[in-house]
């Protein structure tokens, strides 16, 4: 008898797919953080600052609902948490290279389907 038993299925993300999204966590709430403190003293300001902290945010849930729910809900939040993010740095074309990147892995990790989730025994 074995003492690891497949008890359900589940989905999981590549390392790389995960890695990659929480340095676009980190870097929209550092952003974010940074516009709403230190910013230009306008009217713009304000607005910045919550749409990058929304799509930190969006990745986020994305992440945590990857596992917890449909892998596609989590796709579209990822979806658009990184794209909304992104829409505001347009200009430097890598992050909105990168984003779109961050999009197909979590697409290609949806369709994977899922695998046994392994547990011990009891």
């Amino acid at each position: 008898m074995s003492a690891l038993a497949p008890t359900s299925q589940t989905h999981a993300l590549p390392r790389y797919t995960l890695w990659l999204a929480w340095i676009f966590i980190a870097g929209f709430v550092v952003v974010g953080v940074y516009e709403a403190a230190f910013g230009p003293a306008d009217a713009h300001r304000g607005l910045v600052a919550i749409i990058f902290l929304a799509g930190a945010v969006l990745i986020a849930a994305g992440l945590f609902a990857f596992r917890r729910t449909s892998p596609w809900v989590a796709v579209a939040l990822v979806t658009v948490g990184a794209l909304g993010g992104s829409s505001m740095v347009w200009w430097t074309l890598g992050v909105p290279i990168v984003a779109i990147a961050l999009i197909v892995l979590m697409v290609l990790g949806a369709r994977r389907g899922p695998s046994l989730a392994v547990k011990p025994a009891a």
